[in-house]
């Protein structure tokens, strides 16, 4: 007789990773090593493309965002290039756009080691025919070139690997609201 389930996870916890743990124990691992996520956290580190056709609140929902109060949902995503074999990376979602709003921010080891080990950019949802305009923020991660053992000498603007970690969540400030123009 098999005894009683015990979950993984304490009661009340709140999946908040930093920046390096994201880049480090889960990007490296699922876009480097090609290893599966152990339990708990593939729960919380889902396989989706959010450079398609679903909207951001769509996918929010699909994933149970409301269930899960003050979290953000992470996503492990390919990219696709614009030409295949070109720089530019498509941003397009739904009937909109994910938009950079701020400056790449370069990610460093806790120890601040002299080499950045990737970077984080920051998008905003945009599409001004929607009430959403403006209501979804996606932070992306990516791995820089020597994650993998090779020669750091990266571009913060350059992918060197085609995986990157996303995390969606809503933009409090603009609540999702449809801006006027008077």
């Amino acid at each position: 007789m098999a005894g009683p389930l015990v979950p993984l996870v304490p009661y009340a916890f709140c999946f908040q990773p930093t920046d390096q743990e994201i880049i480090r124990s889960f990007l490296y691992r699922m876009g480097v090593k090609r290893e599966l996520l152990l339990q708990p956290y593939n729960e919380y580190v889902h396989e989706e493309d959010l450079f398609d056709f679903k909207e951001p609140w769509e996918i929010w929902e699909e994933y149970g965002g409301d269930d899960h109060f003050n979290q953000d949902l992470y996503f492990f995503c390919e990219l696709e290039r614009l030409p295949p074999t070109g720089l530019r990376i498509r941003r397009n979602i739904g009937e909109g756009i994910w938009n950079q709003k701020q400056p790449t921010k370069l990610v460093y080891n806790e120890n601040r080691h002299p080499n950045p080990m990737g970077r984080k950019k920051m998008f905003l949802y945009e599409n001004r025919g929607s009430e959403q305009h403006g209501g979804w923020i996606l932070d992306e991660y990516s791995l820089l070139v020597g994650a993998d053992g090779s020669d750091q000498t990266a571009s913060k603007d350059r992918y060197d690997f085609p995986f990157v970690i996303c995390r969606l969540r809503k933009n409090d400030r603009s609540g999702g609201k449809k801006k006027r123009n008077n």
